[in-house]
């Protein structure tokens, strides 16, 4: 089974080496990092490392939320991948043995999408009162998912797709991760929560209530497009007369698309 780590990177020279690290020893056979944007030395730092079975992939402009994603799953399937690890750049904490049991369990059991439950158990009136939450546990209900993934979503925490997911999945589906989840579903994909990480043991980086509010906002309007997607609707990000864009508008579609047209040829 040959298994590829795709990892987004952007500005994170301090931190790609412990991410990469801790891929390498989850199992990752091929790792490829998505440089984009990025105004440190991220790139030197990642090219310095000179591992033959690494790709890197950079591009001058930033890409947005989960575009990089899309672009390395594109070119880990063209290169043969039979299972994809997403995993961010800035991710630093220790969690390499749940990690390592999620990209095993993944290719033992045959599933397309392998989930980390980031939440653990959370109270009824924290779902009820955080709109972000709600939509997710909703989503997860409709899927007919909850009983097995909770709260999990590829929109938080490392996760892996199959081959057979990626075979026919659109590759825009994959810069807005809730749709991973109900397109899955929908094909009736073999989906479920495999490793169990609190967000604090991840490691990400602290950037500020300004950048956590957009986060949330896209991951409101991601969630709002992905249940569209599953009742037939056209897909909206819109509720009750407002609009959840967080960092959507900044996701360059346009930049993937020319990606994929030039990794076609």
């Amino acid at each position: 089974m040959l298994v590829y780590a795709v990892i987004p990177a952007r500005n994170v020279s301090k931190r790609i080496g412990v991410a990469i690290q801790n891929v390498r020893f989850a199992g990752a056979e091929q790792i490829i990092v998505v440089v984009n944007g990025s105004e440190d030395s991220t790139l030197q730092e990642v090219r310095a490392l000179r591992d033959d079975r690494m790709t890197v992939i950079s591009f001058r402009e930033p890409l947005g939320f989960d575009v990089p994603r899309a672009v390395g799953a594109a070119y880990a399937y063209r290169q043969g991948a039979e299972h994809v690890l997403f995993y961010d750049g800035d991710l630093i904490g220790h969690h390499r043995h749940e990690l390592k049991k999620l990209l095993e369990d993944t290719v033992r059991f045959g599933l397309d999408l392998s989930l980390t439950d980031t939440y653990g158990t959370a109270h009824r009136l924290d779902v009820a009162r955080n709109p972000l939450l709600r939509l997710r546990s909703s989503l997860n209900r409709k899927l007919g998912l909850e009983p097995r993934i909770g709260l999990s979503s590829p929109s938080h925490g490392p996760h892996v797709v199959s081959r057979r997911l990626l075979r026919d999945i659109p590759a825009h589906y994959l810069a807005i991760p809730p749709l991973v989840l109900a397109y899955a579903k929908q094909e009736r994909l073999k989906v479920d929560t495999l490793a169990h990480i609190p967000h604090s043991r991840l490691g990400s980086a602290h950037k500020g209530p300004a950048h956590y509010d957009l986060i949330r906002e896209t991951i409101i309007g991601d969630l709002l497009e992905a249940h569209c997607l599953l009742e037939g609707r056209e897909r909206t990000r819109e509720f009750r007369g407002q609009m959840f864009d967080g960092y959507h508008s900044e996701r360059r579609f346009d930049l993937l698309d020319k990606f994929l047209i030039g990794l076609a040829k």
